[in-house]
């Protein structure tokens, strides 16, 4: 009888889960299946140069872990944005209780989400006119 090599989470039954797998040393996952419906900041409101720009901009991040895109400055990493800022209704499946995250890409336009407990961010939004939240 031929012996399976055990999975890593098998072996590692006696660490705490946080040990396991910590989202912090692992570079972002993308998700875009809570984009608002608002046509004006869809995924349809970027024109063709900020779709490939966001494409070579996902690239990046997703060779990043989370703890090294907290380091850097707002324009590179990432910057939290109030919920009160905002000028879209999030999509209800955004729990009340997490941070809006907005990613530059292109210049000037923000990619805006959520990061999920597990690291995954949820794009939520796209502004390419500087009108989805009050920038202050």
């Amino acid at each position: 009888m031929k012996k399976f090599k055990q999975r890593r989470y098998e072996q590692d039954k006696t660490k705490p889960a946080d040990e396991i797998y910590n989202p912090d040393m692992h570079p972002p996952r993308f998700s875009f299946r809570l984009i608002v419906k608002e046509s004006k900041y869809s995924y349809h409101s970027l024109n063709q140069e900020q779709k490939i720009a966001l494409i070579n901009r996902l690239n990046v991040l997703g060779n990043v872990s989370w703890k090294d895109l907290r380091t850097l400055d707002r324009n590179k990493g990432y910057e939290i944005i109030n919920r009160e800022q905002l000028h879209f209704t999030v999509p209800n499946e955004v729990p009340k209780d997490y941070n809006i995250i907005r990613f530059r890409f292109c210049d000037a336009v923000a990619m805006l989400g959520y990061r999920s407990a597990f690291g995954t961010f949820y794009i939520i939004a796209f502004d390419t006119k500087f009108k989805a939240y009050n920038h202050g």
